[in-house]
């Protein structure tokens, strides 16, 4: 096998999870912190890899290929386990550390009920633990490896110390597993919170000036620029063909975003986070932190005809058509969109942001395409629900009212 590449955010815990696996099976891997290739992964889910003509996209994927028979990987008492961590459990951590570590006030009875469904689960798996060291056996496997990841980010945030010895057996585990050689050597010496994240009022205030200010900064008249004198045109010749005028005389595409306030969002600036930082402990709450609802605002869409849906790569392809024909669109706009379900039963939606408070397709015949094929509906970001349901779409994690997740794809 040669030297991998991952795609993937550098911080992100589904990142040390693959390298950690990289690490047991004594595998070299490049981390590239840019988004992966779209002509080598469509979908555009990270983290990704590449490995001479092996590519593959997922954390456990990638990281049960690294692994192949070490660590117990292919046994499926311990998949098991894996699937259990990824999937609910990582699902309930997320659900409680996400409004914790945030800078905005988010809604307290939200924010009991995560964290009940949370200790709900750690009880459990407390009880579990009480008379054994691993999950599997009496040596470490990769399900401990994995679910350990899998709470990685609970530990790090939301578990203080008094929550630690509610649950000591499952932190007793947790510690034997981020001490094993390998893993500290990726995740390093865990400092773990006195007490838990809590939403921070003084921060808030701090924050919400800051924005005022460079809110200011920004409508601050720029200094006239001196125009240059306009190029007097050649005089035309009398037998010159029209159509042999240079293709730069044609009409240029006008930006309808270009005429609206630009308001203190700074797109490249989400974009860049959303890409590089960890989705769920960085970007999110970077994004509520930095969002302006007075200049911006959020669109939920949905396909119009999912009966009409048939093989998943089908289906995919019409996202990816979709965000070929807005590339003009970019600048000023992001999208995260989501196929859910599977082959002959599946169903199209995502979320939206772009500058401006209209509906945006409509503003330019080039964006007027497919946008007919979507309901769609202006999102309030003050709601609950709607910051809910858009850290799902951005986190391509949650219950997403029923919806089974199947994959993927980021307009950016």
């Amino acid at each position: 096998m040669t030297k991998g590449k991952l795609y993937a955010q550098a911080q992100n815990f589904r990142t040390q999870k693959v390298l950690t696996a990289a690490k047991f099976a004594n595998k070299d891997v490049d981390v590239v912190t840019s988004a992966p290739p779209a002509d080598k992964f469509p979908f555009g889910v990270a983290p990704a890899f590449e490995d001479g003509q092996t590519l593959l996209f997922g954390d456990e994927t990638i990281a049960h290929y690294l692994l192949g028979d070490k660590l117990k990987a292919k046994n499926v008492e311990v998949g098991q386990w894996v699937e259990w961590g990824s999937g609910s459990l990582q699902r309930n951590v997320l659900a409680y550390v996400l409004p914790s570590v945030s800078a905005v006030e988010v809604d307290q009875a939200t924010l009991n009920n995560a964290k009940t469904e949370l200790f709900a689960q750690l009880e459990v798996f407390n009880k579990f633990l009480l008379s054994r060291t691993f999950l599997d056996g009496e040596r470490l496997s990769w399900a401990d490896v994995s679910v350990a990841f899998s709470l990685l980010p609970a530990f790090q945030h939301v578990l203080g110390e008094a929550e630690r010895k509610k649950f000591v057996n499952v932190t007793r585990w947790f510690n034997t597993v981020v001490h094993q050689e390998n893993v500290k050597a990726i995740v390093g010496a865990l400092e773990l919170p006195a007490k838990a994240s809590t939403f921070d009022a003084a921060k808030f205030k701090q924050l919400s000036a800051k924005t005022q200010q460079q809110s200011k900064k920004q409508e601050q008249p720029k200094k006239e620029q001196k125009q240059p004198e306009p190029k007097k045109e050649k005089p035309k010749k009398e037998d010159e063909d029209e159509a042999d005028e240079p293709a730069a005389l044609e009409p240029k595409f006008v930006d309808p975003f270009a005429a609206m306030p630009a308001g203190t969002l700074n797109m490249d600036n989400w974009k860049r986070v959303y890409s590089n930082e960890d989705t769920a402990t960085k970007a999110i709450p970077w994004f509520w932190e930095n969002f302006d609802p007075e200049h911006y605002s959020i669109w939920y869409g949905e396909y119009k005809y999912p009966t009409e849906l048939t093989k998943v790569f089908m289906s995919c392809n019409l996202i990816t058509g979709m965000f070929q024909r807005l590339d003009k669109m970019r600048k000023h706009a992001f999208g995260s969109v989501c196929l859910f379900g599977e082959d002959n039963n599946s169903t199209i939606s995502g979320v939206w942001v772009w500058r401006g408070h209209e509906l945006a397709f409509p503003l330019s015949p080039d964006w007027t395409v497919d946008y007919e094929s979507y309901d769609w509906k202006k999102l309030d970001p003050k709601d609950e629900k709607v910051k809910k349901l858009v850290n799902e779409y951005l986190l391509w994690e949650g219950d997403f009212d029923g919806k089974k997740f199947n994959q993927g794809k980021i307009f950016k």
